[in-house]
């Protein structure tokens, strides 16, 4: 299996990908969305939000909640 590379700094390695939580949260003091980014350059590879987008429109998703 391929490691990813980051195109700036050229580390390698899924544990050089982090994911950072969002300062902005929900009533539930979750947050709204994370940041996928290199931990040694900070490059941003995606951000990933609760809302998932399909056919039939947005959706949210609520955690524990159905």
């Amino acid at each position: 299996m391929a490691e990813p590379k980051c195109p700036d700094c050229g580390e390698s390695g899924i544990e050089k990908v982090i994911a950072t939580p969002s300062k902005e949260q929900s009533k539930e003091r979750r947050p709204w969305f994370y940041v996928a980014h290199c931990d040694s350059c900070g490059h941003v590879y995606g951000i990933f939000t609760k809302h998932i987008f399909g056919n039939s429109g947005p959706k949210l998703i609520l955690e524990g909640k159905k």
